[in-house]
This record gives C-alpha cells, sequence and structure tokens, in this order.
C-alpha cells in the first residue's frame, strides 16, 4: 500500500482480556494466539503509512499490569515486542508519560537480561525487540526523561552483564548500537554508566569476559567525543583523592587508575585528550611515587601509539625525556625501562632516545645501569629495532661489562650475548650486520683481561650458548663454521681472551681429573682425604661462590659413586665428541639428581665449565679442512689459529685425526701459503704430541724435498717434521750433509740455514758432524759480510721477508747457532765451539746487530733484524747453559729492553723475555729487564708488563713461604740500574729523578701491603755488601738503596701500609755483589748517599701533578755507541765443564 492509497489502520482489535476492568487477562493460551497475532500485525505496518488512532486501544492496553507483569515469561516478551513496534510507529513521539516511559523500559530490560539464554524458546522475541531498539533508537525516549540516569544505568549493567564470546556478532553490535545512544542522547552521562564502562578495561574483567572488554572498547571510541571529559573528571577525582589521602596511605587507587588508563590508551585513546596532560603535570609533581607512576605509565602509552602519541603531544614527550636526569634512582630506572622497550615497539621514535639511553648507561645509580642492561636485553632483534639501536648504545653496553658492580657486569654480559644471538645468523650475508654487531664477541672475550671469577664464569656460561649456540645445531660442521665466523671477527686481544679461556678450561680439567682420581681411591687414607681437600679447595677459587661449590665437591666426593664420576669424566674427556659429552653429562646429572639432588645447584658451574662443548673433537676434521687449500681463504687464518691452540691445549683431539692432518696431497698445493700453513699444523701438532707423527715413504720423500728446494718457511718446518719422525735419524743426517754442503762461499740460502736451524736444535746427533764447518761458515763469512751500516741514522723497521734471500739468511745464521747450542749434549760441544757461538751473539747484542763496533754510523735493518736474533739466542743459550751467559750479558739484554727501535725492543720483551720468565725457561737474574720498561711510550706495553709480572711471575717462590722471585729480584734491578750507562755522576738529581721512575715501576707491578716491609729490607741490606765487579760502582749501590727505600716508604704512606721491621734473614745473590768484612763495615761512612737536593725536591708540593723525566738516552741512543764514562761489559764466564744446573730448552721462532 502507498503513501498516496492513505492511512492504514490496525485491522485487529484482540482480546486480551477476562473483563473491562483489565485486570485479569484471557487464558494463556487465548493470551499467546492473540498476542502473536498482534504482534505479527503490528511488525507489519510502517511508521509512514500506518493509522496511530487506530492503536489507541492496543496501546493502552499493553500497558496492563497483568501484562507486563504476567508470571508468564512468553507473555511478558510478546507484550515487550508489540509496544516496541507501537513506539517505532508513533514515533519520534511516545504515546506515553515518563512514568510509563520508565515503566515500559524497565520491562525491555528485564527482557534484554535474558539475551544469554540463546535456548530459550523466547529468544527470538528478546533479539527483535533488541533489534527494534537498536534500529529505531528507541533509547532516546530513556535520554529525554528527567530522572533517567537510573533506568541509563540499568541498561549499561544488564547489557554489559549478558554480553558474552559465544553470541551472534550481530547481537553484539546491536548491544553496541542501544549503548552508544543512551551515551550520545543524554545531556549528562551519569557517573553510574562511566563506572560500568570503565569496569570493563581492567585486566581481569577482560580476562573474564572479554567480549565484555570489546564492546567497551568500541562504545569508547565510538563516542570519544563524549566520554572524555567525563573520563578525565573521574581520573581527576581519583589524583585528587589520592593526593588528600597519601599521608600515611598507599597509592593503590592512583596505580589501578593508571592501569585503567594504559588499557583506555590501547583501546580507546580518543577518550584521554584530556588526561595525557593530567599525566604531564604528574611528571613535575614532588611525590616520587607518582612521578614514579606517570614516568611508567607515558612510556608504555608511547610504546603502544608512539610516534601519533609524541607529535601530538610534543610538551608531554620533551617532559617525559626529562625525567631521564630525575633526582630519584627510582624514577630513572622507569624511564629506561620504558625507553628501551621502545626500540622494539616505536623504533622510529627511539632514534631520538639513543644519547639518553647511553647516558643511563653510565647513570651513577647501579640499579638504573642494571635495568638499562636488562631492558637492552630483553630487546627482540628485528630488522627495525636493529636499525633503530645506536651504536654507541651499543658500545656503552659493551663498557658496562667491565663495571666495578657484578651485578651490571653480569647484566651487561648477558645483555650483549643475547643480542648477538639473535643477529647471528645475518652476519655472514649482511657486511652493515658485521659491522655493527661483529664485535659483540670481541668485547665479551676481552673481558678475560679483567681477571674475575665472576665475570669469568659467566663468560663460560654464555659461550656456547648465546654466542656460538651451538645447541640448535645439528652437525659439526655448522658449529665449526658458526666458531669461525665469531673466531674470524675477534680483535686480535679477544682472540687471545678466547684462548685463555680455553686455557682456563683445560687447567680446570687437569684438577678435576685429580680430584676424581681421589674420589676413587680408598676413603681411609687420611693423605688422599686432605688432597681431596686442597683439590677441592683449589678448584672452587676459579668460581664466584667458592664455599658453596667446595661443599658441594667434599659431598660429591663422600657419595663415591662410579657412576657420576664417569659421567663426569667423560664430558671433559678430548676422546668424546659432541653427542657422546651431551649424552654423559645427562645421564650423570640424572644419577646425581636420584642420589643427592642437592648436589645439582652447587656443582652445577663445575659441570657446565669442564664439559668440551666449545671445542670438540667433533670440530678438529672441519677446522683441519678450512686450514687446508681447500678450504675457503675467509676462514683459512682463523681455523690455523684454532687448530693451533687446539695442538696445545687439547692436542689429544688432533692426535685422533693425524691422518687428514698428515695428508701428502696437502704439501703438493701449487699456493706456496697453503703448503706453509698446512706445515704449521704439523709442526704444532708434532710439538703437541711428541712422537706420534706418521711416517711413510711418500710423506718422507715430500718433507726431503721441501727441506731442499722450498722456502725458508717450508724447509725450516719441513725440518722439524722429520726430527719428530720415529726412525728418521738417516734421513736428518742426509738431509743436514746437503744442507750443509750448499753452504760454500756465495752459494747459499736462507732455507738452507733455516732447516740447518731446526736439525742442529732437534738431531743434534744428524747435525754434529757438520756443525763446525756450518758455525765456522755463518761466523767468518756470513756475518762478518753482512751490510749493517746505515748512514744518517737506523733505518726504519722492515720485516723479515723485505731483507732479502741474503739478509733473511743472516737472521737464521745467528737462529742457527743459538738453537744448535741450545740442543746439543755437553759432551758434543767443545769449549772453543761454544765460545765462538755465545762471543759471536754477544758482539751482535752489544753492536747493535754488528760483529764489531760501528762507531757512529746508523744501523740497516737487517742489523735490527740480527740484534733481535742474537738477544733472543742468548735467553736460549741461557736456558741452557746458565753460565755461559754472564752479568754484563744480562746488561747488554737490559739495553735491547730500551731499544731505539719499537719492533725490536717490544719483541724482544713481549715476545721473547717474557714468555720465557713465565715458562720458567731462563734463571729468576733476567726477572728486573722487564721494569726497565718503565719509560716505554707504549703504555699497552707497560700494561702487558704489569699484568705478567703480577699474574704470572710474582707466583713463583723457590720454596713454600720464601720471598718470589720477582720480589727477591729488587736488589739485582738495582745493581742493574747501578751499571746502567745513563747514570751520570755528574748530575746526580737529574739522575735520581731519572732511576726513580724505574723503581716506581717496580713498585706499581709488586709492591702491596703484605710486602713492602721485604722490599724496604732487601733494599737496606745492600749496605751491607760491595759491588763484585766494580768497587767504585759500591757508592751507586748505596744511592740507588737508600732510593728504593725512600720510594717505598713514600708508597707505603700514600697508601696508609704499616711499614715494620722484617722479621726474616736476607741474602743477596753472590755473582753481584760480595759481603763487607767487619773492618770495611766500620769503615763504611755514617752519611746518607740520597742527594739531600732531590729529597727536598721530591717532597716540594707542586702546583701540579709531578712531572715524568725525559726519557732516558740509552732508549734515544744509537745502538752500537757506548757512552764515555760507562764501562764496557766484561766478557763471560768459560763453558764450565762440570755444570750441572741446566735449564730446559724452549722458545720459540
Amino acid at each position: 500500500m502507498s503513501i498516496e492509497d492513505g492511512p492504514r489502520a490496525l485491522s485487529f482489535q484482540p482480546k486480551l482480556f477476562a473483563n473491562a476492568s483489565q485486570k485479569k487477562a484471557v487464558s494463556i493460551s487465548e493470551l499467546f494466539k492473540q498476542l502473536k497475532k498482534l504482534s505479527k500485525e503490528l511488525n507489519g505496518l510502517e511508521q509512514e503509512t500506518v493509522d496511530t488512532q487506530s492503536l489507541d486501544a492496543v496501546t493502552r492496553q499493553l500497558l496492563a499490569p497483568s501484562l507486563l507483569r504476567h508470571k508468564e515469561a512468553g507473555v511478558v516478551a510478546y507484550v515487550s515486542c508489540c509496544i516496541a513496534d507501537i513506539l517505532r510507529l508513533y514515533a519520534p513521539e511516545a504515546p506515553y508519560s515518563d512514568d510509563e516511559i520508565k515503566e515500559i523500559f524497565n520491562v525491555f530490560i528485564d527482557q534484554l537480561q535474558l539475551l544469554g539464554d540463546a535456548d530459550n524458546q523466547f529468544f527470538a522475541l528478546r533479539e527483535y525487540l533488541l533489534s527494534s531498539l537498536a534500529t529505531v533508537r528507541t533509547p532516546a525516549l530513556v535520554a529525554m526523561q528527567p530522572d533517567a540516569e537510573e533506568t541509563i544505568s540499568r541498561f549499561f549493567t544488564e547489557l554489559f552483564g549478558v554480553v558474552s564470546p559465544g553470541q551472534p556478532h550481530n547481537i553484539q553490535m546491536q548491544i553496541l548500537d542501544v549503548l552508544q545512544q543512551l551515551v550520545e542522547e543524554p545531556k549528562t552521562v551519569p557517573q553510574d554508566v562511566v563506572d560500568v564502562i570503565l569496569v570493563q578495561f581492567t585486566k581481569r574483567r577482560q580476562q573474564d569476559n572479554p567480549a565484555a572488554y570489546q564492546l567497551a572498547s568500541d562504545l569508547a571510541t565510538n563516542t570519544a567525543d563524549v566520554l572524555q571529559k567525563y573520563i578525565y573528571q573521574y581520573f581527576n577525582d581519583v589524583i585528587v583523592s589520592a593526593a588528600q589521602q597519601r599521608a600515611g596511605g598507599t597509592l593503590d587507587d592512583l596505580r589501578a587508575a593508571h592501569r585503567l588508563i594504559l588499557e583506555l590508551n590501547r583501546a580507546a585513546p580518543g577518550t584521554l585528550l584530556n588526561v595525557v596532560p593530567q599525566l604531564e603535570e604528574e611528571l613535575s609533581v614532588e611525590d616520587v611515587e607518582i612521578r614514579e607512576l606517570a614516568t611508567s605509565v607515558l612510556g608504555e602509552m608511547f610504546g603502544e601509539k608512539g610516534f601519533t602519541l609524541a607529535k601530538r603531544y610534543e610538551a608531554t614527550w620533551k617532559a617525559w625525556k626529562g625525567r631521564r636526569a630525575d633526582a630519584s634512582a627510582q624514577v630513572r630506572v622507569q624511564w629506561i625501562e620504558r625507553a628501551a622497550a621502545l626500540y622494539q615497539h616505536q623504533p622510529q621514535l627511539a632514534r631520538e632516545l639513543n644519547a639518553h639511553v647511553t647516558e643511563k648507561l653510565n647513570d651513577v645509580d647501579e640499579r638504573v645501569r642494571v635495568a638499562a642492561c636488562q631492558a637492552l636485553g630483553q630487546l627482540e632483534m628485528g630488522a627495525a629495532t636493529q636499525g633503530a639501536l645506536g651504536d654507541d648504545v651499543i658500545a656503552a653496553l659493551g663498557e658496562r661489562c667491565k663495571d666495578r658492580r657484578p651485578g651490571v657486569r653480569a647484566e651487561a654480559i648477558v645483555a650483549l650475548a643475547t643480542m648477538y644471538s639473535q643477529v647471528a645468523d645475518e652476519l655472514e650475508q649482511s657486511v652493515a650486520a658485521r659491522r655493527k654487531w661483529g664485535g659483540i664477541p670481541s668485547t665479551i672475550f676481552e673481558l678475560r683481561y679483567v681477571n674475575d671469577v665472576d665475570i669469568d664464569s659467566k663468560v663460560e656460561s654464555i659461550m656456547t650458548g648465546a654466542i656460538l649456540n651451538f645447541a640448535k645445531m645439528r652437525d659439526d660442521r655448522t658449529r665449526c663454521r658458526r666458531l669461525l665466523l665469531v673466531f674470524d671477527s675477534l680483535t686480535a686481544k679477544a682472540q687471545n681472551g678466547f684462548f685463555s679461556y680455553m686455557q682456563r678450561q683445560r687447567d680446570i680439567i687437569r684438577l678435576t681429573d685429580s680430584f676424581l682420581e681421589l674420589c676413587e681411591r680408598d676413603a681411609s687414607e687420611v693423605a688422599a682425604e686432605q688432597q681431596q681437600r686442597a683439590l677441592a679447595a683449589k678448584i672452587s677459587q676459579c668460581f664466584p661462590d667458592r664455599a658453596k661449590l667446595e661443599s658441594g665437591l667434599l659431598q660429591l666426593a663422600g657419595l663415591r659413586d662410579s657412576e657420576v664420576c664417569q659421567g663426569l669424566r667423560q664430558t671433559m674427556d678430548a676422546h668424546s665428541d659432541m653427542r657422546l659429552v651431551r649424552r654423559c653429562q645427562k645421564s650423570a646429572l640424572k644419577r646425581l639428581s636420584s642420589l643427592a639432588p642437592n648436589l645439582l645447584d652447587p656443582t652445577a658451574p663445575l659441570w657446565k665449565c669442564v664439559g668440551l662443548t666449545t671445542i670438540n673433537r667433533g670440530l678438529v676434521p672441519p677446522l683441519i679442512e678450512n686450514a687446508s687449500a681447500r678450504g675457503q681463504a675467509q676462514f683459512r687464518t682463523a681455523a690455523d689459529a684454532l687448530l693451533a691452540y687446539v695442538a696445545k691445549v687439547f692436542p689429544e683431539m688432533l692426535e685422533l685425526s693425524k691422518d687428514e692432518l698428515f695428508a701428502v696431497d696437502e704439501l703438493q698445493a701449487s699456493e706456496p701459503g697453503a703448503v706453509e700453513e698446512r706445515l704449521a699444523l704439523m709442526v704444532r701438532f708434532a710439538k703437541a704430541v711428541p712422537g706420534a707423527v706418521p711416517r711413510s715413504t711418500e710423506l718422507e720423500n715430500r718433507l726431503a724435498a721441501l727441506v731442499r728446494t722450498g722456502t725458508a718457511v717450508q724447509a725450516k718446518r719441513a725440518a722439524f717434521v722429520v726430527t719428530q719422525m720415529a726412525g728418521a735419524e738417516a734421513l736428518c743426517g742426509a738431509l743436514c750433509g746437503d744442507l750443509a754442503g750448499s753452504l760454500n762461499g756465495d752459494q747459499f740460502t736462507a732455507a738452507a740455514l733455516a732447516a740447518l736451524s731446526r736439525f742442529a736444535q732437534h738431531a743434534p746427533a744428524a747435525y754434529a758432524t757438520y756443525a763446525d764447518r756450518v758455525g765456522q761458515f755463518v761466523v767468518q763469512t756470513l756475518l762478518r759480510g753482512a751490510e749493517t751500516d746505515n748512514a744518517g741514522g737506523d733505518a726504519d723497521w722492515v720485516e723479515r721477508a723485505a731483507l732479502g734471500d741474503a739478509g733473511v739468511a743472516c737472521v737464521y745464521a745467528v737462529k742457527l747457532l743459538a738453537r744448535w747450542l741450545a740442543g746439543a749434549e755437553r759432551a758434543g760441544v767443545t769449549r772453543e765451539a761454544a765460545q765462538l757461538v755465545v762471543g759471536a751473539l754477544r758482539q751482535l747484542v752489544r753492536n747493535g746487530g754488528a760483529l764489531q763496533a760501528r762507531g757512529g754510523a746508523g744501523r740497516s735493518a737487517l742489523a735490527q733484524h740480527l740484534e733481535l736474533a742474537a738477544a733472543a739466542g742468548l735467553l736460549r743459550v741461557a736456558g741452557r747453559w746458565e753460565r755461559l751467559v754472564g752479568v754484563a750479558d744480562v746488561q747488554s739484554l737490559a739495553l735491547v729492553v730500551q731499544d731505539a727501535s719499537f719492533e725490536v725492543r717490544s719483541t724482544f720483551l713481549l715476545d721473547k723475555l717474557v714468555p720465557a720468565l713465565a715458562a720458567r725457561r731462563v734463571a729468576a737474574r733476567f726477572v728486573p729487564l722487564v721494569f726497565l720498561a718503565a719509560y716505554e711510550a707504549e703504555a699497552g706495553v707497560r700494561e702487558h708488563v704489569r699484568h705478567a709480572v703480577s699474574q704470572r711471575l710474582a707466583q713463583f717462590r723457590p720454596t713454600a713461604g720464601s720471598p718470589s722471585l720477582v720480589e727477591s729480584s729488587l736488589v739485582r734491578l738495582l745493581h742493574m740500574l747501578a751499571h746502567h750507562p745513563d747514570w751520570d755522576d755528574a748530575e746526580e738529581v737529574r739522575t735520581l729523578e731519572l732511576f726513580a721512575t724505574y723503581i716506581e715501576f717496580f713498585i706499581t707491578c709488586v709492591c702491596s701491603a703484605q710486602n713492602v716491609s721485604l722490599l724496604f729490607c732487601y733494599a737496606g741490606a745492600m749496605k751491607r755488601y760491595k759491588d763484585r765487579a766494580s768497587e767504585q760502582r759500591t757508592t751507586r749501590l748505596y744511592v740507588a738503596s737508600e732510593l728504593a727505600q725512600y720510594l717505598l716508604r713514600e708508597k707505603s704512606l700514600s697508601a696508609n701500609w704499616p711499614l715494620n721491621v722484617y722479621p726474616g734473614q736476607l741474602t743477596l745473590p753472590d755473582d753481584l755483589f760480595q759481603a763487607l768484612s767487619d773492618d770495611e763495615r766500620a769503615e763504611q761512612p755514617r752519611k746518607p748517599y740520597l742527594d739531600p737536593a732531590f729529597v727536598a725536591a721530591r717532597a716540594r708540593p707542586a702546583a701540579g701533578k709531578r712531572s715524568r723525566p725525559a726519557k732516558p738516552a740509552s732508549v734515544k741512543r744509537k745502538r752500537g755507541e757506548r757512552p764515555g764514562k760507562g764501562k764496557e761489559p766484561e766478557d763471560s764466564d768459560a763453558m764450565d765443564e762440570d755444570e750441572s744446573s741446566e735449564s730446559s730448552d724452549g722458545g720459540s721462532d
């Protein structure tokens, strides 16, 4: 029917009541029949065409209490639907009074709250009612009522209660429409309504009814313009109330409100338009907890709506960034935690914070630094996060690995390692990634130099985990590639640190193996029990919680369980592959868990440390392959270095792969470098596992060919391998004869001399036949004809290969002399031969690389190499023939430590002298030489010396309880200084200032509160002796003695150390000192030898720091020149055939 046809009237007039009073309805069946028919016709009527007058009777009838409050739910449902249709047809006006409308909507609400029962037979009617309310916008009638708050509040309470996750989506959308009308239509939104909406955002409500949370989120988003002022007022009331109750109270309500703000920010940020400035104000209140809360909440908000929120509220963003400098550490902790999270959630915004995050990594408060490290370590390193993190942040995090606080160090190490583990797979493909993240392993492994057991234990725990990540790799080739990738990225210092960790593991393995042997002995042996306790104490010293581990080890020994002991032994067995190590470790720990679960935690650090999961025998074959000519050039050097260290620390691993190592095919490669590298591996294996070099005709022939025709490097390495073959004496003799025969006049090669130097030391019987002839040729022909002078001063240092074949031959000739004397049997060496060799070495050292003094001429590059080789040779000889190298020779070597060439002095000091002393290959009389590095310009060299003295040399004592070799070396140092060519008696004050630096360097390296009295006594004891070589120098000794005592007293005062009388008896070395007789003591002047002018100048307060004296002349002087006032060092003692004290040979090329 169209509108032109006229209004359409309601044709059906229902009979709903049994009487006119309308107090009693018709029977239920009839009532249902009438209401269904009425509902159907009303549903079919249209608002535009209906005759509303025809609805009047029904409109009034439906309001009868007998219908609205009928006991049958279906009746009320039908009545509600009919009234909803009547309201639709009458819209926008309603045919009811305000009270009637209130009554009607309460009935509607009663029906709508039953929507949760979808199985009810009248569910469709209630769904229809909801749809009608949503479509017609009938709830607007409620909004116009003067006292509608209660009804509106009921709507919200009941509809939020009825919504559920399982409901059809259209019902949820219709409920949203109804509630949205009830928010938008009223002039004011009741506070109860705001409360109902906000409570849906609480965590508990989200978990209990996520559909209600989603409904509230959609409603708040759609009505944000209306709700924002009410939400602002809500939070303002909470804040004001919290401030009023703050005295002695808690901030629970305020915290709950701020959590609510976070949820609103996630779901409906538009409602917080006025709340964000409110939070900004909280950032500057006096209450620390409120500032902390605001900093945390705003930080999370920026993390969720970062860039948009920061741009919209620039002042708030700036104020929040300013909280990084808050006076409270708790606020700064909250700031850095939220700032770090921005790297992951809002990387574009986080780029602005790099400098600020770096600042917090260096914060004065430990808690802030810990929080910064922890927060960065929790980041997921996606591409955007990697791009946002600045290089300065990574560098600052690396510095925190060396923090003075152990908690900060631990978190920083874990954070860096966690970052690296996430980006490691990208490093091989991306140059940019390697540039940014490739330095992390170096930072971590360089921590070994800190020498702290807490750090060492932490680094060991992450080495195979986060750094190498071997657990996620199935085969050894993949593990090997990761190991090479990591090792290849390391700095030289970090590589040494990595090797040091491997050595530490080896040392602990040896201790643990000895401990397990004692565990398997008879427990009744008192000695065994004492040794157990000593070993347990020694092992536990390597770990942080010493007492806990020591107790655990002793309890483990008490179990006497062979399965646990055998499992532990197999996990650290060099013959176990990765799979076996893990299987044995798992099995043994399972057994230990069943026997004594309380021991799992205390002993865990030891199990992790000794398990061979970093360097393992399974990695050796792929390492050998990568080190060969077939391997990638990128990793060849790294593989070679790793194999070299495996040969040193775990030679048993190489022994299992010696067939691959000694493959002849690898010695026939076209590249000389590849052959040299493989020979180097063979040499390392032969040194590590003596007598294990395989022998075959093919291998012998190839090695012999390399000795005769190879390069100098190939020849010397091949010669050494031949000397280590069992039963190859005849071959050694033949090769020595061939090489010696090639030395004739100008016909010689560096390769021949290099190979002969190896035969001379390692096959002395084969070389002995040709020793005299070769020695005469080297000294009389080769070295005397060498060009060692250089006009215009010293030449620049060049590498050995740049010297040319003749120059390289001269260097190997010097090495040959020293190696022969060091390796020869005593009976096979004549006095004349020994004097020839030592005399040549001595002259080369004293004359700066020449056999004869050169006057004022400078040194050539060759002379510098010859001097270095001769100095190293004297050390080598001294290790075997102690008395051949005299006091004057030691004094000459002291000047090599101060050579004008940095390469000469640093190589001799760091690569020759310090390792020889640490390995005890030379006597303690060479210890003072290291302290002549006091004036070394390179701080790294001085630090290396200081570390070597304090960590290695200081441990050596002739007997338990006696002074260490370093402590007793003080008198030798003072004697050396008294004989130093820079000592000028004419300028005593300047001399004392100059030489005080040497003694101060000694004090820095050696002195402590425990030994200062001993050192003071040593210095004073020198006055009871005179110089054995020269009585003229005795006065200098006494001056040096008093200078040392003055500086020791000065140090003890500044450090507040007690300076007591040393109770022991001290004797000075008789090769340097001769005790004074009673008469000489009586005649000795009783006066101070230390110049008072020096003491006065030293004690005088300086305007600033005391200036460092000028570098001594010996460092600047051309070698070969001697000061006019100094005495030329005497020749060393002749060889004593009955000498019984010999040192073992050693040293490297």
